[in-house]
């Protein structure tokens, strides 16, 4: 994962991940109006599930991960201190019991640390900061997650005439089918998000 400066993979203007409290206020305010949290009940399909949320953030999406999955294991990953502190703050206030947080590296997940079989990774609002995802999701995804392991990537889809920071869906299947995944399920989202769902194709990679 890429750090915010990289201009190469997406368009228009972020908060910078050093501030958190700026991030939250500017990510967090309504974010249940623009950005649809019903898409982590179309991923949950039985109690007890494991769930990693790579590039966690403010820790949006895993406070709902952790709602909904009461009896589950909530595991969030972020390379930023100051965002890493922020979700640790916010489990010390009384909420997200079920999590564990971890500060990983820009260009490694560490997965191979966690000694767990994971059965939904998710990469909320978070793709575009991949510079090089099929390396990535190639070298440091696939060999540490199992077959049954849903791999699911929700994003902003372009809009015409609006500048935002947004990789098309289209773009996102052809760099997850190089780096060795299959598209399994496009569930309806809205006209301008996307939720794709993808699993590993044994020893399966294509030339970049």
């Amino acid at each position: 994962m890429e750090s915010n400066n990289n201009t190469g993979r997406f368009k228009g203007c972020i908060p910078s991940y050093g501030d958190a409290d700026l991030c939250a206020a500017i990510m967090d305010t309504n974010r249940e109006n623009w950005q649809r949290p019903d898409i982590v009940g179309k991923l949950i399909t039985q109690p007890g599930m494991t769930v990693v949320d790579l590039g966690a953030g403010t820790g949006y999406f895993v406070d709902l991960f952790s709602k909904k999955l009461p009896e589950g294991k909530i595991i969030a990953l972020d390379p930023e201190p100051s965002l890493i502190t922020w979700m640790e703050e916010r489990k010390n206030r009384g909420s997200m019991d079920n999590v564990s947080i971890h500060k990983i590296t820009e260009n490694d997940p560490g997965l191979d640390q966690l000694n767990v079989e994971i059965d939904i990774l998710f990469v909320g609002y978070t793709y575009f900061h991949f510079n090089t995802p099929v390396r990535y999701f190639r070298e440091k995804i696939y060999p540490y997650i199992q077959n049954k392991t849903v791999v699911a990537i929700a994003d902003m889809a372009p809009v015409p005439g609006q500048v935002r920071h947004t990789v098309s869906s289209e773009q996102v299947i052809m760099e997850m089918v190089k780096a060795g995944f299959e598209l399994t399920d496009e569930p309806t989202t809205c006209y301008d998000q996307y939720l794709l769902v993808f699993k590993k194709v044994p020893q399966k990679y294509v030339s970049e």
